[in-house]
């Protein structure tokens, strides 16, 4: 077995295996070598089905050169999919070794919940971390970063959006920006003032939930660590004051404050959002990736504006608005009352589960009056018509991954990069029938009668839970 021809994962979970069938399909040459910490006998039947060799391990911060080394030469992939596993460290491991890198979000070794120093995990800094090393690390072989489906191929959906505001807008047909500048440009001309990564996941499952299991539909212990994270959100040019309590946390592109760290935890803020399918639902705003890099993108600096330094001429607010399919609403009351996951029983739901969609897209939102949902309307019926072992949250996910890889090999010699610098069609194409199907809507709906303000404090729900009533 040749090393060029190795996908090596860090974590066979939900996601991890549910990629392996679209493996076998783009890059059916490739052997997959799968290091888990968790060898259950469900598992290795799994990974024995798929000829997957499985390794138990948990790859930690004083043993990831050791396991991984063996495994990685010149033209090997290195999927991180596994949650507290340093996204930095086996970065650079990587391309010392000469092989191609991709995770699915940003991570440290641990996070800091309980710790003196909890910013030090913060997506912010995570993220400033990767964004040094991107300096470092130009011409040595390419690392995509942050690249699932949210963070990652929401950001080329923010980029069609557009383009279809602009014929909105403008009506004419626009043309296509080449470079992050004109992007920012475009985006600033059409009075973009909020992107709201939107999903609502409508998938359910046979069977009654018990009190004591805590459930989603791609991972629990992701979700758990989304929710007790600060949220943290792009903060746009637009907005007049920061909700209360909240502060700037770092200052990005020359002085512009492109970020703000909210006093309350992910699952504590209630949001409004819209979707197609469901119209105005509440959602709450977990911490991700895209919030950060997708609101940077698109920010125009004073000096491109006016020629002068300083302040920020112009940014879009962005955060993350999701609403988890029921089952997992009901399982927030496991955090509320301040149980360890040590008592409760987790389940990903896939095979149990019976109907239902995931609505995932953007909505981009102009000053003007108008906005765009685009986004994926996948069911779990079609999802099981496209590949074996996913759900529709998977699906999204790993189609994203496997054309990141193909965007990889086609550009092999990049550094470090986010998905926002992605503009290539191939990757659109190879992502989209497994979205299928995709929605663009011209909507007008608002969250409040002023039309034009769109600052958060009008999609912003206090005291409001996911539990509550949803909107009429």
């Amino acid at each position: 077995m040749s090393g060029t021809d190795q996908v090596v994962m860090v974590g066979f979970g939900n996601i991890g295996q549910a990629v392996v069938p679209l493996l076998r399909t783009h890059f059916p040459h490739r052997h997959i070598v799968a290091i888990e910490q968790h060898a259950d006998a469900a598992r290795v039947m799994r990974a024995r089905e798929m000829g997957v060799k499985l390794l138990q391990c948990r790859v930690d911060a004083d043993n990831y050169e050791a396991v991984l080394t063996p495994y990685l030469q010149t033209g090997a992939f290195l999927l991180n999919l596994a949650p507290a596993v340093s996204s930095a460290a086996l970065l650079q491991l990587a391309q010392s070794r000469g092989a191609f890198y991709l995770d699915t979000g940003i991570e440290p070794w641990e996070y800091g919940f309980e710790s003196d120093t909890p910013d030090a995990t913060s997506n912010y800094a995570l993220r400033e971390r990767m964004l040094a090393l991107q300096r470092e690390c130009a011409g040595q072989p390419t690392a995509l970063v942050a690249h699932g489906a949210n963070p990652g191929f929401v950001s080329l959906l923010v980029k069609q959006a557009l383009l279809e505001l602009a014929r909105v807008l403008e009506h004419d047909e626009p043309n296509a920006p080449r470079t992050r500048e004109q992007w920012a440009a475009l985006a600033c001309e059409l009075d973009v003032r909020v992107i709201q990564i939107s999903e609502c996941d409508t998938q359910r499952a046979a069977g009654q939930r018990s009190d004591d299991e805590f459930v989603n539909t791609w991972s629990v212990e992701g979700f758990v660590t989304e929710c007790l994270q600060p949220v943290e959100m792009g903060w746009g040019s637009h907005e007049c004051s920061l909700p209360q309590g909240a502060r700037v946390s770092g200052t990005t592109l020359g002085g512009a404050h492109a970020a703000v760290q909210l006093a309350q935890r992910g699952h504590e803020v209630a949001v409004q959002t819209w979707t197609p399918l469901r119209g105005a639902v509440t959602g709450c705003i977990l911490t991700h990736n895209e919030s950060l890099s997708i609101a940077d993108y698109f920010t125009v600096p004073a000096s491109a504006a006016t020629g002068k330094t300083g302040k920020t001429h112009w940014r879009p607010t962005v955060y993350y608005a999701y609403r988890p399919c029921d089952d997992a609403i009901a399982s927030l009351a496991l955090l509320d009352g301040g149980e360890q996951a040590s008592i409760w029983r987790e389940r990903v739901l896939k095979d149990e589960l019976v109907a239902g969609e995931d609505e995932l897209g953007v909505l981009v939102m102009s000053g003007r009056g108008e906005a765009v949902w685009m986004g994926s309307a996948l069911s779990i019926g079609r999802t099981r018509m496209l590949a074996p072992c996913n759900n529709a949250t998977s699906l999204q996910v790993v189609s994203s991954i496997v054309a990141g890889m193909r965007w990889i090999e086609a550009h092999p010699h990049e550094g470090v990069v986010e998905s926002d610098a992605i503009d290539d069609e191939d990757t659109w194409q190879c992502a989209r029938p497994y979205w299928e199907p995709i929605q663009c809507v011209r909507t007008r709906w608002r969250p409040t009668s002023d039309v034009r303000a769109l600052t958060f404090d009008q999609f912003f729900l206090p005291g409001v839970t996911l539990r509550d009533p949803q909107p009429a």
